[in-house]
């Protein structure tokens, strides 16, 4: 085992490279995070760097913004001073406008969080201070950004105050609570929404609907809602969004399920549940999925279990979207124990994520695997009409040649930096993937583009 010790102040950072343990990938590694990332999800900006907020409360901190690079250099970006909120939940959303979204779970004017957001050069700016009641209480995770450039988001709420969604334009500075859950519709929203490829948005309550175990619920981005689909007794209170697969269907997991340990499941666009895996924390399977899956570009979907595994630490797995399933890794704990983010694939191919324990000195991790795929490009927002600028992210772009649309050519693109660049989506362009044609090669979108009429 090796270990890289960086100092900042009076933190000590430990990088660490593993052998294979309980995983078939050539490596695992992690880098020790003092500060608690709860739930937190990983993003990558434009920069390469993986950016993430951890919920640490010391060094007079109610929370800190950090950024990593791929080779494990760290470093805090801005802090939380109580007031401005605290406890940052769930993760961040890259923007379009370059500055990253997010949500702190408590404190601002009201006490009940705030909506920020947070440049690269580490300003965190507040965008709204909920005030509870019909403006909603407790965001527990980031917004997301829309097609039409407002960004979307939910709030936890309380006993008392039901889970809302709202809408932050970010030209004007406008917020507005679109809609306030009843208890049919769904209760207890931890999940960041979903754009579905039909414009749609969907989310995830835990709890409510007519079974009392959880929701799916579809609206539109005015507010009003438009289907709400109950979670069988077999698949309850899910933590975790949706995500829609190149299939059209969506997947996401439970907490619990008809083994108890929570399971996997896919959702049809009628609202129809299926159970792909029931944990049962018996062996090598984990138990308690709350981090939700990414669709990597294998085709396969990847997750974490907060729980089980051969250590009874949490586990990596993944799963096709008919169901097979495999486990990948068991956490030990000096390594990291209770992953609750979801992963993030990085456009070099490799896979990122974070434990909300363990570690050499308990209090997390940020680690990272390979699964042996490819480099591919991204997007910041996948999808555009024609003489759309589309914001590509990636690895090696210097001395780009060409950009493709679905095979048709850009007329225009420029690139950045070796990690960013944007291209104009030419007048003949229809849905499909993008290639960006590099020195080293061409380089495929993880997701089709998707140009809007």
């Amino acid at each position: 085992m090796q270990a890289i010790i960086h100092s900042r102040t009076s933190r000590l950072v430990f990088f660490f490279l593993l052998g294979t343990v309980t995983t078939a990938f050539p490596q695992v590694r992690l880098l020790h995070l003092p500060e608690w990332p709860y739930y937190v999800t990983p993003v990558q900006g434009r920069d390469g760097r993986i950016y993430a907020p951890e919920s640490q409360q010391n060094f007079g901190s109610c929370g800190d913004i950090f950024r990593i690079t791929t080779g494990g250099t760290y470093a805090v970006l801005d802090y939380f001073s109580c007031a401005d909120g605290s406890i940052p939940y769930g993760g961040l959303t890259l923007g379009t406008d370059g500055y990253f979204y997010g949500t702190t779970l408590y404190d601002g004017s009201y006490y009940d969080g705030v909506l920020y957001r947070i440049s690269t050069s580490g300003v965190i700016t507040d965008l709204h201070s909920f005030a509870g009641g019909a403006d909603g209480m407790r965001p527990y995770a980031p917004p997301i950004e829309g097609t039409d450039g407002n960004f979307y988001g939910t709030t936890l709420g309380d006993s008392t105050t039901a889970s809302t969604i709202y809408s932050y334009n970010p030209s004007s500075g406008a917020f507005t609570t679109l809609l306030q859950l009843q208890p049919g519709d769904g209760s207890s929203v931890y999940s960041p929404l979903v754009q579905a490829l039909d414009g749609t948005l969907y989310g995830i309550a835990y709890a409510g609907g007519a079974n009392g175990v959880g929701t799916a619920f579809q609206l539109n981005t005015a507010g009003v809602l438009l289907n709400v689909y109950s979670f069988p007794l077999d698949q309850q209170n899910p933590y975790a969004p949706l995500i829609q697969a190149n299939n059209g269907n969506f997947y996401g997991t439970t907490y619990f399920g008809s083994s108890g340990m929570g399971s996997i499941f896919k959702m049809d666009q009628t609202g129809a549940f299926t159970t792909l895996h029931s944990f049962d924390g018996i062996g090598f399977d984990g138990q308690h999925p709350v981090g939700g899956l990414v669709q990597a570009t294998d085709g396969m979907l990847y997750g974490t279990a907060q729980g089980g595994g051969m250590y009874g630490n949490g586990t990596i797995f993944r799963t096709t979207t008919v169901g097979k399933y495999q486990n990948l890794y068991g956490f030990p704990q000096t390594t990291g124990q209770t992953p609750q983010g979801a992963l993030l694939q990085h456009t070099t191919g490799t896979f990122y994520g974070t434990t909300a324990y363990g570690g050499p000195n308990s209090n997390g991790a940020i680690f990272r695997f390979d699964a042996g795929l490819s480099p591919f490009v991204s997007f910041v927002l996948a999808s555009g009409s024609v003489g759309h600028t589309a914001e590509i992210l990636g690895q090696g772009l210097t001395g780009t040649t060409i950009v493709t649309f679905n095979g048709v050519a850009a007329t225009s693109f420029k690139v950045i930096s070796d990690t960013y660049m944007t291209a104009v989506v030419p007048t003949a362009a229809t849905t499909g993937p993008v290639v960006v044609t590099t020195p080293a090669g061409p380089l495929t979108s993880n997701v089709n583009f998707r140009i809007i009429k």
